[in-house]
């Protein structure tokens, strides 16, 4: 046998089987959670739809929506693992070597099959333990508990394949990366057992604190799965501050009550809607809207991508979707007109950023829920900002282009009967996004409902429209699932970790550390924006913006600053982070997909970053531009 053959005849080892055994398993275990997700939607749907015209609400909606909610998450948690989508902080080791990044993985899985023995116990003692039922239609809630605990058990399953398989690799590489790679996975998980089952009353409360965030980010630069890396965080110096019992105790019930709470439905289903309207192809039609009508002004091209990835957020709500697709539609059309490449990418990154002030928008979705604020209010809130920030990005593209005229030449003007065409097709799209955030504004029905009415109307346009074909529609549900279940795993460990950041009196502390020092509330604003964009540059947005919120409130309350105002600050320097080099998220995923060198992606990115910092000052001088919407329709 020849030696490539040989390999190949290794590679093809029982775990490997075991492999494509459990993804087969998890993959179809991760259909029936979609099909679960499709009932709640078809539920709320026709709740609003019976409420509104014959005032007969389907009984206990609610309370079906609860209970289903953690059989979609935790049906493709495990299906999420197999694929490699859970969240995760690579700067560190996308540095280091094959070899080495390999060694650290098999540690790391480790550690993470170590927190999901944990998460299994809580849950399944919680499920043995309790007898509540829902209120209304008096369901016990222990299946449902039961089914969290078996998906934690699927997903202990693959984190067990995997780490077997690494370690099988590790072990091609040398004894000396098997040894260590055992080593520092098994020994911090001693360590982790160790401080969770012993007090250490000398420390202090607060002093565990600092030691368990450091702890944390420890974690996420090693690159465990930031979901996990929180729950792990948070259950051990839980355990050490409070005493091992009661923090299991308040472990499963945040693994259970974090999936089910209803004030998450509207991520769920705008995120449905946005994968309707990605996979519906309609971003296309905005941006032919946007080109049609402005193309033909300095640096048009450029500025009808910014205008339709802020049109693109308001049906999607996601700072990154509308990048991917306007990178697909727009960049090609932008390099046959000679436009400059750093113009061209540095437009495309940034102006994603746009979707997640404009309504519906994901991040003040959860801001939210964090912060115990009206979700309503918050997306009147974001919408005027979002629009000063397409201008400002417009702005900027034009001062781009009169410097340097040759970086974006002026192109022939659209015929206006063309354009009037591409009306007709983005009328439609309008007319979703009038109905949803406009039935959301007008109280018509709740965020969550809207979400709902949305991602059915989402679908029925592209499928009236004839774009959406059945494997669309099959991925469309496919991404869902994986980002649902992405984000309740980071959602469920930012839980635990705000438990435990409760018990270590660490934002109370800072929050009366900052009053005792008496500094201006301008001062104190500097220095978040300048935390907020530092975390930003390295954090992931979903957990730095679960980790950060919990630290800031208690400041944000010595200063008696509007919660509402203050969410719309945090969402923006949340989004400067992604933009920011050198390891803004947004930057990296254009880089990839354009092909363009890093530094290229680095130049292009600052000049919207500052239309950013003026966005900020805009912002907290003027809090009006976030207040007035919100206080109009109160």
């Amino acid at each position: 046998m020849s030696a490539p053959a040989h390999s190949e005849a290794l590679s093809a080892s029982p775990l490997d089987a075991a492999a494509q055994k459990l993804t087969t398993f998890c993959k179809w275990l991760s259909v029936g959670g979609i099909g679960c997700f499709l009932v709640i939607v078809l539920i709320t749907f026709f709740d609003v739809f019976l409420r509104s015209l014959f005032s007969s609400p389907i009984s206990g909606a609610h309370e079906v929506t609860e209970m289903l909610m953690p059989i979609v998450v935790f049906s493709g948690i495990a299906y999420t693992q197999c694929r490699k989508s859970h969240v995760t902080m690579d700067i560190f080791t996308e540095t280091l070597k094959p070899d080495s990044k390999i060694t650290l993985e098999c540690s790391t899985t480790i550690w993470s099959a170590a927190i999901c023995c944990v998460c299994i116990w809580a849950t399944g003692r919680l499920a043995s333990n309790t007898t509540t039922i829902t209120h209304q239609l008096g369901l016990p809630i222990n299946p449902f508990v039961w089914f969290v605990c078996f998906g934690f058990c699927t997903l202990l399953a693959a984190f067990v394949i995997d780490a077997l398989r690494l370690l099988d690799r590790v072990r091609r590489i040398g004894k000396g990366h098997a040894a260590f790679a055992i080593l520092f996975g098994v020994i911090p998980v001693l360590i982790a057992w160790y401080v969770a089952t012993h007090r250490f009353p000398g420390l202090g409360a607060v002093n565990l604190g600092i030691i368990g965030l450091c702890v944390m980010l420890f974690m996420f630069i090693c690159g465990m799965p930031v979901a996990f890396a929180l729950m792990a965080a948070g259950f051990v110096f839980s355990c050490a501050i409070r005493g091992f019992n009661p923090a299991m105790v308040m472990f499963g019930q945040v693994m259970f009550t974090g999936s089910s709470s209803y004030n998450w439905v509207p991520l769920m289903f705008f995120m449905l809607m946005g994968y309707f309207c990605y996979y519906g192809d309609l971003g296309r039609d905005l941006y032919s809207f946007a080109r049609n009508w402005i193309g033909h002004f300095r640096g048009g091209l450029a500025q009808g991508s910014v205008c339709a990835c802020a049109a693109f957020g308001a049906v999607v709500g996601d700072h990154l979707s509308g990048s991917i697709a306007m990178n697909a539609i727009a960049l090609p059309e932008m390099r046959a007109n000679n436009y400059d490449d750093k113009l061209a990418v540095g437009t495309l990154a940034c102006a994603g950023v746009i979707g997640s002030l404009i309504p519906p928008s994901t991040n003040l979705i959860m801001y939210g829920v964090l912060a115990e604020q009206s979700v309503s209010e918050l997306f009147m809130a974001g919408a005027i900002p979002g629009v000063i920030l397409t201008i400002l990005f417009c702005i900027t593209v034009w001062i781009i282009a009169v410097l340097h005229p040759s970086a974006a030449p002026t192109i022939a003007k659209v015929p206006m009967k063309e354009r009037m065409r591409t009306l007709k097709y983005t009328l439609p799209i309008l007319v979703l996004f009038v109905l949803v955030i406009g039935g959301i504004y007008g109280g018509i029905f709740t965020p969550a409902e809207g979400g709902g009415i949305g991602a059915v109307g989402a679908f029925l346009v592209a499928l009236f429209m004839r774009r959406m074909t059945m494997k669309k529609f099959i991925a469309a549900l496919n991404d869902s699932a994986k980002f649902i279940a992405m984000c309740f795993a980071v959602l469920t460990g930012a839980a635990m970790l705000s438990y435990f950041m409760t018990l270590s009196r660490i934002p109370t502390v800072m929050a009366s550390s900052i009053a005792s020092l008496e500094l201006s509330g301008g001062l104190t604003m500097l220095a978040i924006v300048i935390v907020m964009i530092v975390l930003g540059c390295f954090v992931p947005a979903l957990p730095l913006l679960l980790v950060c919120v919990p630290i800031f409130l208690p400041i944000a309350s010595v200063y008696h600053w509007n919660l509402v105002w203050f969410g719309v600050l945090m969402v923006i320097l949340l989004n400067m982070g992604t933009i920011t080099p050198p390891f803004g998220v947004n930057l990296f995923v254009i880089k990839e997909l354009a092909k363009v060198p890093l530094n290229t992606m680095f130049r292009a990115a600052i000049p919207f970053a500052i239309a950013m910092t003026v966005l900020v000052a805009i912002v907290y001088f003027i809090p009006q531009t976030a207040l007035w919407l919100p206080s109009v329709f109160k």
